[in-house]
C-alpha cells in the first residue's frame, strides 16, 4: 500500500479557503490569518507554488490577500473598539539618469511623512513613518515577504526601529522606491487616487530633499502596499537578467552564425499571475529536430496588478541594444484548470 501525505493544518486551510471562494463564500480575513501565520513559518514558496497552478482570477484574488497579509497587522487593543491596523506601503519614483556612486537617495524622515500626511490625506490619530532613504529595484530583488511581514510586525509592537535593507544597490531601471508605515490606521488599505495637485507637490517636495529624483509627477503612482512594489523591482531585475545574460551568449557566437541567429522570447499566459519567461538562441540553417543552439533558464515574473502585460517589448528593446535585431515571440498557452 502506497504512503498518503496528510497536509498540515494550514495548508489544509489554504485549501479550504480557495475551494470556498470558488464557490462564493470565501472569507477574506479568515484567509488573511492564514497567509499571515504561512509567511511567520517562512513557507512563501509554498504559497507562491498554489498561485502558479491556480487560474487567471482566483491568482488574482490569492495574490491580492497575499499582499495584504504580508503589509498589514492589527494592532493589539481593547476587543470592544473598532481595531486598528499598521500598514506598509511603498510609492515608486522615477530616478534621474547618470546616478554618482555610491547611492544617496537620503530624505528627511520627519518631512517626507508630512508631506506624506498632508497630500495623501492621512487622517488624524495615524502615524506615518518613512525609510530615510529610497531604495533601489536591485536592492528590493533581495527582500521576501516574509521580511517585509516581519518588518512591520515589529514596528507595530513598539519596536525599535531597523532599516528594511541593509545597504543600496545600483538601480537596472531609473525608478526607486519611498517606504512608508502607516501606525493606527482605520482601514488596513491605502488612499487609491491622489489629486493632480497633491501628486505635482508630493513629488516637489521629495524632489528638493533628493535631487536624484526626477521632476515627472506624471510617473508618480498612488501608493501601493510594499509587497507590489517589490515584485515590481524583482521583475524588472530578473528580466534585466535574462537579458544580459541572453545577449552575452549572443556575443560569444561565431560572427557567421551570430548573424543568422534569432532569438526567440517565450512568455505562457493562461495560468493565472506567475509566468515563466525565457529565451532560445535558434539557428534556422540547423535542422529542425536539433532544437536551440542555447536555451536560458527560467525567470519568474509576477503580473497581477503590475505594469508587465507582456514582458517581451522590454526584453526585446534591451537585446536590440546590444544588436541583437532577429526576434521571434513564442506566447506558450496552457490550458485552464
Amino acid at each position: 500500500m502506497s504512503s498518503w501525505y496528510r497536509p498540515d493544518p494550514l495548508t489544509r486551510d489554504l485549501i479550504h479557503l480557495i475551494n470556498a471562494r470558488r464557490h462564493d463564500h470565501g472569507d477574506a480575513e479568515l484567509a488573511v490569518e492564514v497567509l499571515q501565520a504561512l509567511l511567520e513559518q517562512d513557507r512563501e514558496h509554498d504559497v507562491l507554488t498554489v498561485l502558479a497552478a491556480l487560474d487567471e482570477e482566483m491568482a488574482e484574488w490569492l495574490f491580492d490577500l497575499l499582499a495584504e497579509a504580508s503589509c498589514s497587522v492589527v494592532l493589539d487593543g481593547d476587543v470592544d473598539e473598532r481595531p486598528a491596523f499598521a500598514v506598509l506601503g511603498a510609492i515608486e519614483l522615477p530616478l534621474q539618469a547618470n546616478l554618482p556612486q555610491p547611492l544617496q537617495l537620503k530624505i528627511d524622515p520627519l518631512g517626507t511623512a508630512e508631506l506624506l500626511r498632508r497630500h495623501l490625506h492621512i487622517p488624524a490619530g495615524t502615524v506615518v513613518t518613512v525609510e530615510p532613504r529610497l531604495l533601489t529595484d536591485t536592492t528590493l530583488d533581495f527582500l521576501t515577504l516574509q521580511k517585509l511581514h516581519e518588518h512591520l510586525t515589529a514596528i507595530a509592537g513598539s519596536q525599535r526601529r531597523q532599516p528594511i535593507a541593509a545597504r543600496l544597490h545600483p538601480p537596472v531601471e531609473s525608478t526607486a522606491f519611498l517606504f512608508f508605515e502607516l501606525i493606527g490606521a482605520s482601514e488596513s488599505s491605502l488612499p487609491e487616487y491622489v489629486e493632480d495637485h497633491d501628486r505635482e507637490a508630493l513629488l516637489h517636495g521629495l524632489v528638493v530633499q533628493c535631487p536624484e529624483i526626477a521632476p515627472a509627477p506624471h510617473m508618480l503612482e498612488v501608493p501601493a502596499y510594499a509587497a507590489y512594489a517589490m515584485f515590481d523591482a524583482q521583475n524588472a531585475v530578473r528580466l534585466h537578467r535574462l537579458a544580459d545574460e541572453t545577449a552575452a551568449v549572443w556575443h560569444d557566437l561565431d560572427p557567421p552564425i551570430r548573424s543568422r541567429t534569432i532569438v526567440h522570447l517565450h512568455t505562457q499566459c493562461g495560468n493565472g499571475v506567475y509566468m515563466p519567461v525565457w529565451t532560445d538562441l535558434f539557428d534556422p540553417e540547423l535542422p529542425e529536430d536539433h532544437g536551440p543552439i542555447w536555451t536560458s533558464p527560467d525567470v519568474w515574473v509576477f503580473t497581477a496588478d503590475l505594469p508587465i502585460e507582456w514582458p517581451g517589448e522590454m526584453l526585446t528593446n534591451r537585446l536590440l541594444a546590444e544588436g541583437c535585431t532577429r526576434f521571434e515571440n513564442h506566447i506558450v498557452e496552457t490550458p485552464e484548470n
